[in-house]
Order: structure tokens, then sequence, then C-alpha cells
């Protein structure tokens, strides 16, 4: 029901906007069902085409959708015929008895005399199957039976149900039984079968609703249930080999340093000196400055040679320690060397950042 408010308007104005505003949910259904009927008589002229050819199994499928979605007696005894040709006897037999009670609701007697005749030649090459299922097992009020995944009615256990020829699949399930499942195959041309559903075995108890726990499962609850510490993700530098070994090299090549800078030191100093007495350049006269020079030729030998293996040590030390470290900190370390030269100065300097 739609309510106009409308002030101010004149009447036919006013009358044009309600009509509108009441029209406008009857079209979109009417459009919706005019496309599902399109869609109905789409799927309806594909599968006569089909069947024309000899393809029912194509056939039949497009039926059941067109059905669907737009009931008509037409499509039902076209179905029927369908299901017929692909050996499907219960459900062509099923569809024709369908399409005579909606034919004869609607008042079509020729379509119900031809449905109820196609209905008729079809019943005695029914083929059946029954289930039987013996009393201690169809008391069970959890009881669930189904054939092929479909549930059957307890009232039909026992009866001999038209079916399709083919195999089927048996399931008997209850709460707290252990479940049976059967397979049996059904032949064309009016076979009968019956499949017995034993009685159903009762499922072991549960331990816990027994009061049957082992002794040792509550010990078992508690270590599992009781938070095991992560593991040190870092091991400690004295517990590994690889890190001491890099705080020793490193040691090593820091002492060194410190000795070739030393030496490199005394060398300029007594170069220095030397030239006091020997002005004249490499050659000197001077004793004292000769001795001098030799001395600051033997400290810079020894810087060279020390500080050279202070770097060496410095670097294995660095190379060490990263191999030792975890990765993402290995890869933020970062190792600078730059020489150092000055007036009364000799040798290497390191930096860089390590963590």
């Amino acid at each position: 029901m739609a309510k106009c408010m409308i002030a101010k308007l004149r009447p036919w104005s006013a009358l044009a906007l309600c009509c509108v505003g009441v029209s406008l949910p009857t079209l979109a259904h009417a459009e919706a069902a005019a496309a599902q009927k399109a869609a109905a008589e789409s799927l309806f002229d594909d599968a006569l085409k089909a069947m024309k050819s000899g393809h029912f199994s194509e056939a039949c499928p497009k039926l059941e959708e067109s059905e669907r979605i737009d009931p008509a007696i037409g499509t039902l005894l076209y179905l029927g015929e369908c299901y017929e040709k692909t050996g499907r006897t219960a459900s062509a037999w099923a569809t024709f008895r369908e399409a005579a009670s909606a034919a004869q609701a609607q008042g079509e007697s020729d379509r119900t005399r031809v449905a109820a005749a196609r209905a008729d030649r079809l019943q005695p090459s029914l083929s059946k199957l029954a289930l039987k299922v013996v009393p201690e097992t169809a008391q069970i009020p959890s009881l669930r039976v189904t054939r092929d995944g479909v549930p059957i009615a307890k009232t039909l256990f026992g009866v001999a149900l038209p079916v399709d020829p083919g195999k089927y699949h048996i399931v008997a399930a209850a709460d707290g039984y252990q479940s049976h499942e059967a397979d049996i195959e059904v032949s064309a041309n009016g076979d009968s079968k019956t499949l017995e559903i034993p009685a159903l075995v009762q499922s072991a108890a549960p331990l816990a609703a027994a009061g049957a726990a082992p002794a040792g499962a509550s010990a078992a609850a508690t270590a599992q249930s009781t938070p095991v510490p992560p593991p040190n993700p870092e091991p400690q530098a004295g517990g590994n080999p690889l890190r001491t070994a890099a705080f020793v090299t490193g040691a090593l090549g820091v002492v060194s340093l410190g000795v070739g800078t030393y030496f490199g030191v005394k060398a300029i100093s007594k170069n220095n000196d030397a030239k006091d007495y020997c002005p004249g350049g490499n050659v000197c006269n001077d004793p004292l400055g000769e001795s001098l020079s030799k001395d600051a030729q033997s400290a810079a030998t020894i810087s060279n040679i020390t500080i050279g293996v202070g770097a060496a040590f410095v670097v294995a030390g660095v190379v060490l320690y990263l191999s030792s470290a975890p990765k993402e900190k290995a890869e933020s370390a970062r190792l600078e060397m730059h020489p150092l030269i000055g007036s009364n100065l000799a040798g290497v300097g390191f930096g860089g950042v390590f963590q």
C-alpha cells in the first residue's frame, strides 16, 4: 500500500504521482517474471532441439531447469519422455503422473488422458527397491537412512519403491552407533530388490565419560597446558665458540694496531731528529744522525708490519662476529677503515656500526 502526502498540487498531478508510486513495484515484478519466463522458454527450445537430435542426456537437465523456473504441463510431458528415452523409467513414470494431475486440475482433458496413458504404460516395467530395517534398528530414535544421500522416511521402510535402474549407496546412521553402509544394484525391466539393514553396533564409550582415563593422562595434559618458554633466539657470547673467537681475534688486532701506531709515531719522531743532524738529505755523515735515521727506518718497518697484522686481525674478528650474529644484525653492520697520517702520526683507523 503506497501513501501519498502531496501539498499544493493540482488534483490530477497528485493522482498521477500516486499512480506512479503504486505502479513501480508492480512493473519491477512484471519485468522479473518476464525475464524468468524468457529464460524458461529458451531452455525449453534448446531441450527440444537436443531431443530431435537424439541428445536426450543433454536435453533432460535443460527441461528440469525450465520446469523449475516456469512450471508448465507441456514441459512435464517432454521431461517425462526425456527420462523414458534415457532409461530412467521411475522418473518418467512419476513425471507423467504429475503432468496428468496438473492437467486435470486445469481442466485439460486431452493432456490428462495422454499423460495418464504414458504413466500406465510404464508401470509394469518399473524396477523397485525395498529397504528392510530390523526392529532393534528401526526403533532407534535418531536413526537416519539415506539412499544416495536422499533421506528415506521411516514409514517407507519395507515398501518396494519404484527406482530408476542403477546402483545405489545405502547408509544407516544413528547417534552413538557405528554407521552401516551398503551398495545394491537394481536392473531394468521390472527388477525387484530388497536390502536388509541389520542391527547397528554401538560405538565405544568415550574414556572421559567412562571415567577410565589413564593414570598418566592428567600429567600429560598438565604438561601440554604448561607454556614452554621459547628458546633464546640469540646465544650468549660465552656460549658461542665463533663469537668468542671473534672477540679474541679482534682484541689481538687492536693490540697490534696500538703497537704499530706507537712505532709509527716513534719512526716519525726519530726521522725528524735525524734531519737535524743530516740536513743534506738521504746521505748523512754524522754518526748520530745516521743512527737516528736507521732507528727511524726500523721503527717504520715494525709499524708497517704490526699495523698490517692488526688490520688483518680486526677484519677477521669482524667477519667472525658477523658470521655468528643473526642475519638481520649482520646485514645492518658496517666496517670502515681510514688511513691516519699526520706530522707525528702514521697508522690506520677503523670504525663502523656493529650490533
